[in-house]
């Protein structure tokens, strides 16, 4: 058995592309910016459980007006009285998703009995679809609106708090959440899960124009009961070293985290900060001269920047 082809819809700058494996050594090989990193990034966020936390700049930019529009929906259907639509479907087309196909020979069907379409197979493609989506919608739903309800009100009392354009502090607020992307920022792997699905070899097309086309699941097709590739996929990976000084535990990944634990009393404190008194995170109006002197702060230190930086620019 041996990986031969993955297709990736919606992660990062991977619209929807396929990849071929060889049996045994595949190389990606190309420019920057042209989706390698991406590549094993997704197959990394989906296929090693453990590192399962998704951000926001992991689904594809050009979904993001689609996204903030649901949430807009939701919300208006709130002010209306209606019922909210919280079907999977609004939502499926614009999350990261990777198939997975594995070529599998008749006497190993014990490792990936869950993928087997039919009873009479008897060897050769078997596929399956790993994809980001809604957890629980309702509670998702009641979240989002609690949250951009009580950001509303907020909003509200501050622009009678703020001193108009005296002195150096903002007019204007940021509160948390703006709008669905914003609200995902902090909220995407509490709310969105990774769940799998049987997919039928005999509708695997060749891509056209370079442009995979996966396949479309029956409706209401089931999710599959635990990780159908437990045990069967490892992914290693060496990250590029740009330095020759510092220890493994100093150097940081991709992601720009510290691969260590935090053991520095300035990280423990961040975290506690983070956790119990920052005060965006679901704001009061005792919190408006906090979030204040931070906005004036951010406003002064970008001026900084974009004056320091001007004439480089």
């Amino acid at each position: 058995m041996y990986l031969s082809l993955i297709e990736i819809v919606n992660f990062r700058k991977l619209l929807s592309v396929r990849i071929d494996l060889a049996e045994e050594k595949t190389l990606f090989v190309g420019a920057n910016n042209s989706g390698k990193t991406s590549a094993m990034l997704a197959m990394r966020r989906f296929l090693i459980p453990r590192q399962r936390q998704f951000q926001v700049h992991d689904i594809t930019l050009v979904h993001w007006g689609a996204l903030n529009k649901i949430g807009a929906d939701w919300m208006a259907a709130r002010a209306g009285g209606t019922a909210p639509n919280l079907s999977l479907d609004i939502w499926t087309p614009h999350l990261p998703a990777i198939d997975v196909w594995l070529r599998v020979a008749s006497t190993e069907l014990h490792h990936v009995s869950k993928l087997v379409p039919t009873l009479d197979w008897n060897g050769g493609l078997l596929g399956v679809r790993l994809r980001l989506e809604p957890k629980d919608p309702v509670e998702f739903h009641k979240a989002f609106v609690q949250a951009m309800t009580d950001a509303t009100a907020i909003r509200g009392a501050s622009a009678g708090a703020l001193p108009g354009s005296e002195g150096d502090e903002p007019k204007n607020l940021t509160i948390w959440p703006a709008d669905m992307m914003d609200f995902l920022t902090r909220r995407l792997n509490q709310y969105l899960i990774v769940r799998s699905y049987p997919l039928d070899p005999s509708k695997l097309v060749e891509p056209e124009n370079s442009i995979a086309a996966p396949q479309q699941l029956a409706p209401l097709v089931p999710a599959l009961d635990g990780d159908p590739l437990a045990g069967l996929i490892r992914v290693n990976e060496i990250n590029a070293q740009r330095g020759f000084g510092g220890t493994q535990n100093e150097r940081e990944d991709e992601e720009g985290l510290a691969a260590r634990s935090p053991e520095r009393l300035s990280e423990q404190l961040r975290a506690y900060y983070r956790k119990h008194l920052d005060p965006s995170e679901y704001p009061e109006a005792s919190d408006l001269d906090a979030l204040r002197a931070i906005e004036a702060a951010q406003q002064a230190f970008d001026l900084r920047l974009t004056e320091s930086f001007k004439a480089a620019f």
